[in-house]
């Protein structure tokens, strides 16, 4: 079973900090972050960490979203934050969603017992670039195929794999893209849009789209437990979210008052380091059935 409440505190406080003590013992992220990040590239060095999303009205895991992390020549486990922003200033984003996802779905596929959506949902962070590409499509679809191949009992059953598009990086129409994934969702994948409220480029995806998970902001959701507005604001995002048939899932949950307030507003689901902190190992034990 996961951690509880009574690790809220160290958790709260250990993301941001701990990514400031890392770039201060990495210069060279600041230096020559392109270099590092190619490099990382060119050496598979790219690692998945899973996070679980809970349910919040009994804490019980659902699901893990697989995060993306660079291995540092000197072993230094580096978070996303050092190198996202780089990667996207570089156009580099697709070649880590295509990286990550295929280390995820391969590791699904070769496991004893086969990953299964019975399990928990896999959510795979993915770039509109990512998802534009027919040969990233392909790919998803080949390691589909292979884990559907690998499963002792395939049946009827629904697949595990959720592609999240973060709302900072929709530079591809919504006809668009739910051209190049409709392959996909024959297949049974599902869309999440992350990172909902940050902006409002992602309202064309969210109407025109088949979007089954819709994440909220974390600044909303922290915002909401002090701001009345701000509280507000999340239960409208809330009924927009199931009114267009999503399931809403809170982002940054460290605090057991932050949980409290987004299942109160009617959020169903929440991720975030109150429950654990991206790990490499995900908690198969815990998921709701």
């Amino acid at each position: 079973m996961l951690a509880l409440a009574q690790q809220e505190a160290s958790r709260a406080t250990g993301l941001r900090p701990a990514l400031r003590a890392i770039r201060a013992a990495h210069p060279a992220l600041t230096a020559f972050p392109k270099a590092q990040l190619r490099w990382a590239l060119q050496e598979h060095r790219l690692r998945v960490a899973y996070q679980p999303i809970v349910r919040l009205c009994d804490d019980h895991v659902v699901g893990h979203e697989a995060l993306a992390r660079m291995l540092a020549q000197d072993g230094t486990l580096l978070p996303a934050e050092s190198f996202i922003d780089v990667a996207a200033d570089i156009a580099f984003e697709p070649h880590i969603d295509r990286e990550i996802s295929a280390q995820v779905m391969a590791a699904a596929h070769s496991d004893p017992e086969p990953f299964t959506a019975e399990r928990g949902k896999r959510f795979l962070n993915c770039s509109s670039a990512f998802l534009s590409d027919p040969a990233a499509v392909l790919q998803l679809a080949d390691h589909h195929q292979r884990w559907r191949a690998a499963r002792t009992q395939a049946g009827d059953a629904e697949a595990p794999w959720v592609l999240e598009i973060t709302e900072r990086n929709l530079d591809v129409s919504p006809a668009r893209l739910r051209e190049s994934v409709a392959p996909l969702l024959d297949l049974g994948f599902q869309l999440a849009l992350d990172d909902f409220g940050s902006k409002c480029s992602a309202f064309p995806h969210l109407l025109e789209m088949p979007i089954r998970y819709l994440k909220i902001d974390q600044t909303l959701v922290q915002t909401a437990v002090t701001d009345a507005r701000a509280e507000l604001a999340l239960r409208r995002v809330v009924d927009l979210a199931r009114g267009l048939g999503s399931l809403p899932i809170a982002k940054g949950i460290e605090t057991a008052a932050t949980r409290d307030r987004a299942h109160a507003a009617g959020v169903a689901w929440g991720q975030g380091y109150l429950w654990a902190s991206p790990t490499s190992q995900f908690d198969s034990e815990d998921v709701a059935h």
